[in-house]
């Protein structure tokens, strides 16, 4: 039988013929089996080889065979034998962890079953056991990827916050730039040019120094305002704000910027916040005008 398969028994009886007899016999069906007359050498030879079963009398010399069950441990079978069964020793026994309780003399096919039964839910606790055991690390090693992947997350979201503040800076950055030398082509560049359109000695170049100079202008046509607005807006929004103030439309300033009508409003919008104009009825246009 599967279940006997590399399986060991242990036949603790301080009757030295049912130790043999019984030893054979479970050998014949493919146990490992080992008798002892000795309560103390069974209990050595069991801590110290794999043991599976144990077939354990009642009364072993001056040994109570019942007070053994609780040394035996828990991963085998015990199946208790006896000459003088009774009621109560058969409950007591079966309190302590017996599988089983057979009278003496008992049939060979009893005691086969009896075995067969014994290991066959000693496999099944055992499996049982693993799967548990098993089921316990996965369960660990989950926990801990999960772990992992919580602190990544939020290395990850640090990560990105950081990267988002970065970006907000550099994008700060270069408006910063693109406003300095915005101002700086407006308020230093601009005038050398129309000072050199303006030199008799240079009126040949009149038409060069003339498409320049507006080139200039409509580069920097949102910085003629004064400092606050030029420094609150974005370039586009200062070019947006600058048409506007010169009474172009929103569907001319998308035409002229590349770009769609509810872009140029939503800019509009921004506009109006950066500048705190709350008064809806109070257009934008009114506003930059008055501005000197």
């Amino acid at each position: 039988m599967e279940a006997f398969k590399n399986s060991r028994a242990t036949i603790v009886d301080d009757d030295q013929l049912i130790c043999e007899t019984l030893t054979e016999t479970i050998r014949s069906w493919g146990l490992c089996a080992e008798g002892f007359t000795q309560p103390e050498a069974a209990l050595e030879n069991i801590r110290n080889n794999k043991c599976d079963i144990v077939l354990l009398d009642v009364f072993i010399s001056d040994v109570c065979g019942l007070d053994l069950i609780p040394q035996l441990g828990s991963d085998l079978k015990i199946i208790v034998i006896t000459g003088f069964a009774d009621k109560d020793t058969a409950i007591r026994a079966l309190k302590l962890g017996a599988f089983d309780f057979l009278e003496k003399p008992f049939q060979n096919e009893l005691l086969y079953y009896s075995m067969l039964r014994a290991l066959t839910a000693l496999a099944t606790e055992r499996e049982s056991r693993r799967l548990i055991d098993d089921l316990k690390q996965s369960r660990s090693e989950l926990l801990a990827h999960q772990q992992r992947l919580e602190n990544l997350n939020t290395q990850l979201l640090d990560t990105n916050r950081a990267l988002s503040i970065f970006a907000q800076n550099i994008e700060r950055e270069r408006e910063e730039i693109e406003k300095r030398i915005a101002l700086k082509l407006r308020n230093l560049i601009l005038p050398m040019v129309v000072k050199l359109r303006d030199d008799q000695a240079l009126h040949k170049h009149g038409a060069q120094l003339d498409m320049l100079t507006t080139q200039i202008e409509d580069l920097t046509s949102g910085f003629a305002m004064d400092s606050r607005v030029a420094m609150s807006l974005s370039f586009t929004e200062l070019r947006i704000a600058s048409l506007v103030k010169n009474g172009i439309t929103t569907e001319e300033i998308a035409r002229q910027l590349h770009i769609a009508e509810s872009t140029v409003r939503t800019h509009r919008k921004n506009i109006r916040k950066k500048l705190n104009i709350n008064n809806a009825q109070y257009s934008l246009r009114n506003f930059l005008n008055s501005r000197p």
